[in-house]
Parts: structure tokens; sequence; C-alpha cells
């Protein structure tokens, strides 16, 4: 714990893409009942362009924040390829540094950790 009451936070987001609220609904609830993730944040929709096969595509996406012990980042990570529906999901992970104390506190405890 630091003087500013922030603490190391062990903890990490996964930054998802999906297609509609509908799977950010799936990611983001299935990952808190399987207690992968403490939380999570849906983001409004942005325009996404990209090159795919060859063309380059626009669609609508939104952005799903999934917040996690950094030791089952890569557990979750795996969690949210096998129910997305994309063939290529966007799946990152930003650790993160200090949090305030009350706030890691009830992320880990979300997690049993």
């Amino acid at each position: 714990m630091t003087d500013n009451g922030f603490q190391n936070s062990e903890m990490s987001f996964l930054y998802v893409t999906v297609p509609d609220m509908e799977i950010a609904r799936v990611i983001a609830g299935g990952a808190i009942r399987e207690k992968l993730a403490a939380c999570a944040n849906v983001l409004p929709p942005m325009t996404a362009i990209y090159e795919w096969n060859g063309d380059v595509e626009e669609q609508n996406e939104l952005i799903v924040i999934l917040k996690t012990a950094t030791k089952s980042a890569s557990v979750l990570a795996k969690w949210v390829e096998d129910h997305h529906p994309y063939d290529v999901p966007c799946i990152l992970e930003l650790p993160l540094g200090r949090g305030n104390q009350p706030y890691v506190s009830w992320l880990q405890g979300q997690l049993g950790s």
C-alpha cells in the first residue's frame, strides 16, 4: 500500500470487441458467472475499419472490458475465444498497475482471490 491509498492490483483488463449487445451480454455475463471476471464494462458502438481477406471492411462493434486477476487472464481469454462468434476475435490483455485499495479488494473478492 502506498501513502495515497493505492495498492498493487495484480489485475488485468481484457479488451474484447464484439458485434452487438447480445454477444456483449453473453461474454460479460458468462465470464462473471464463471468467476473468470469480477465485472465488465460495455462501451457504446464504434466503427471498426480493418482489412480481412484482402478487402477493407467496416462494421459497428462494441467494446467489452473484463476485469480479472492477472493470473487468470489467459484462462479468461480462452473462455472468451470459445464463446465468441468471430473467427479471429480481438482479445487483448492490459495489465493494471495500482488501484484504490477498496476497489481492488472488491475486485479480488469477486474472483475469490
